[in-house]
């Protein structure tokens, strides 16, 4: 259900969570509203979890774009970077992931917008290799990873069309692409942010929209679409319609998740929302 007066009630949703029906089958319960520090309010592009308390991020804009980790996302008192990297002027950053690399160590990968160049780092954030993003990869936007059937991470890019690419990690190369589309046939476009759930299902912003699609990323079969309206008009309800640019407080973006903790952002946000997802069979 929608609530139309949203701004009374959401006031209270940390101790008395408001359920919002974000499809026919899901639900969600906005468990908390995470501050960002004035100087966290990042034009966010990619969000994943590096630990059980610290964030990589990716943000964009020429001139401003970077990487970096936010650590204790959930000590409100004491959040804040714990390390960054910028990439230059000349590069629009976009999505970015996490893998293992056969040595076990973590390995950062970043892509860039227009530019067709994507930055493998190490754990500290340096520089290990320049990518050239794949010819059939129309623009960088989104990156997750998962672990295929043979226990190998593949990372997964989206360039803002219905595609979803998967790429070997050990030559950047795109091994399999698959396509994303609504159920009268149409292409989903503008497929953005994307992060891997808990059940191997990936979720994906829907570039300048509420919308988060749920798509099964073998196949590119589209599970469900949640909306997350709420959310919009929570950040509109504290810093008012102008707030830094219209167009950012309609921008959804950044997805999270770790051992059933789901966090949601948008470009220039004030706020992480730390959000449960519920199945409407549960209710």
């Amino acid at each position: 259900m929608y609530l139309i007066f949203f701004s009374l009630l959401f006031l209270s949703y940390c101790q008395d969570p408001t359920v919002f029906k974000a499809s026919d089958k899901v639900s969600y319960i906005i468990k908390d509203r995470i501050q960002r520090p004035n100087d966290l309010l990042f034009f966010t592009e990619g969000l994943t979890f590096i630990a059980d308390d610290m964030l990589l991020e990716s943000t964009g804009l020429y001139g401003d774009s970077e990487i970096h980790y936010i650590d204790n996302i959930f000590d409100k008192q004491n959040i804040g970077l714990k390390a960054r990297q910028p990439i230059g002027k000349q590069y629009f950053g976009e999505g970015c992931s996490k893998i293992k690399n056969k040595n076990g160590k973590d390995e950062i990968y970043m892509l860039t917008w227009k530019e067709r160049k994507a930055f493998l780092l190490n754990s500290n954030l340096q520089l290990v290799q320049e990518l050239e993003i794949p010819g059939e990869i129309q623009e960088g936007w989104g990156m997750t990873s998962y672990r295929n059937s043979d226990d190998e991470d593949i990372l997964l890019i989206s360039d803002g069309t219905n595609r979803l690419y998967h790429l070997d990690p050990s030559d950047f190369k795109v091994k399999k692409t698959v396509s994303v589309r609504l159920e009268n046939g149409s292409d989903l476009n503008k497929l953005n942010e994307l992060e891997i759930i808990g059940d191997g299902t990936i979720l994906a912003n829907i570039y300048e929209t509420p919308f988060i699609a749920q798509i099964d990323p073998h196949d590119g079969k589209l599970i469900d679409i949640l909306d997350f309206t709420a959310l919009i008009q929570d950040v509109e309800s504290v810093k008012g319609k102008g707030y830094a640019d219209p167009m950012f407080n309609k921008v959804l973006n950044g997805i999270a998740y770790k051992d059933g903790n789901l966090i949601l952002g948008g470009k220039q946000w004030p706020y992480f929302y730390q959000i449960e997802l519920q199945s409407q069979q549960s209710q």
